[in-house]
Order: C-alpha cells, then sequence, then structure tokens
C-alpha cells in the first residue's frame, strides 16, 4: 500500500503538468500597448523622465582603486529632441575595491545639433565616501564627505576630481582628501 502511494503523487504531478501547461503558454491578446520596460544599451526607464543605469562606467582613482559607478538620472525637459543642451538631476553609487561613493548633483549634456551620436558630460555632485580595505592616500574606515566635478566625451573615456573633507574618526583626528578619478563610461 505504501508503494501506491509513492506512485500515486508523482503521477497526479504529471497529469497537472500536462494539463496546467498548455494554458500557462497561451498568448493573451493585450487591449493596451505596453510600455517598454527597457531603454536599450543596459538601461532601466522607469518613466519618460526617469531612468536607472546599473553600470555607467568602470574607474580607477584615488582613493578607492577600481569601482563601477550605477547611477539613477531624472531628466528636468520633456521635450529632448533638437536640443543642444540637456539638464539632469543624477543620483550615483560608487563601489569600488578599497572604498565607497554616493553622489547626488547635476549632470549637464552637450550634444551639438551637427554631431548626434557625440556628446559632453559635465557633472558637479556632492559625495559621501567611506574608506575601507586599503586605499590610496587615505585612511581605512572612515567617513567623508565633500564634492566632485567630472567629465565625459560620449561614453568614451570619463575624468573626475574631487575635495572630501573627513567626517568621522574615533579620535577626533580630521583629515582633508583630494581625490581622483579616470575610466571608460559616463
Amino acid at each position: 500500500m505504501n508503494i501506491r502511494y509513492r506512485l500515486i503523487v508523482p503521477y497526479a504531478f504529471v497529469l497537472i503538468f500536462l494539463f496546467a501547461h498548455p494554458v500557462w503558454s497561451q498568448e493573451s491578446e493585450q487591449s493596451t500597448k505596453q510600455k517598454k520596460s527597457g531603454g536599450g544599451r543596459g538601461m532601466i526607464q522607469l518613466s519618460d523622465q526617469d531612468v536607472i543605469l546599473p553600470i555607467t562606467s568602470i574607474e580607477w582613482g584615488s582613493p578607492d582603486r577600481w569601482s563601477i559607478t550605477s547611477r539613477y538620472v531624472h531628466m528636468f525637459q520633456t521635450d529632448r529632441d533638437n536640443k543642444t543642451w540637456l539638464h539632469n538631476l543624477s543620483i550615483s553609487l560608487s563601489p569600488g575595491i578599497t572604498g565607497g561613493r554616493f553622489g547626488i548633483g547635476y549632470q549637464g549634456i552637450f550634444s551639438p545639433r551637427s554631431m548626434p551620436d557625440f556628446g559632453v558630460f559635465s557633472e558637479a555632485r556632492v559625495v559621501l565616501l567611506r574608506t575601507w580595505g586599503n586605499p590610496i592616500s587615505a585612511v581605512p574606515d572612515r567617513t567623508y564627505a565633500g564634492a566632485e566635478i567630472r567629465g565625459s566625451l560620449s561614453f568614451l573615456f570619463n575624468i573626475g576630481i574631487g575635495y572630501y573633507k573627513q567626517i568621522s574618526d574615533s579620535n577626533g583626528n580630521s583629515g582633508d582628501l583630494y581625490g581622483f578619478h579616470v575610466g571608460v563610461g559616463i
């Protein structure tokens, strides 16, 4: 009798799968046009003005050595066709090998009408920086607040410089730090 129950359970699952699978596989007709979730080039478009870019650059710099940058961008203009300047709010997260940065700032994109595939990205942002491991020219396990200025040419390469003031230290010592980053992306 025990063997009988052992065979009934798998048999029941097979029957359920046989009848349920065709129903799950049927395509349904959609009455409204579905909004595209991805905007292409590895971005997640939340709305017409909001986009998440999971990886926008790979960088090397001080103090966090190698890092990647992800960002959320809110575009202020709704009509962006044939505009020379685009104004955006940018929130970025840059985890690295020996530190990480969180930034909020203004991003401007200059794209001349004569070269639609070319753009110059500029960004000014306030940054919260945390170090760990063995950072370059910084003490590990410290938190800094500062500002960065960044620029990029058409997703090819970027460069950024920053000034950070230490805001956490168990000994009461404060320190200032200059940082730089170069990389591929914006």
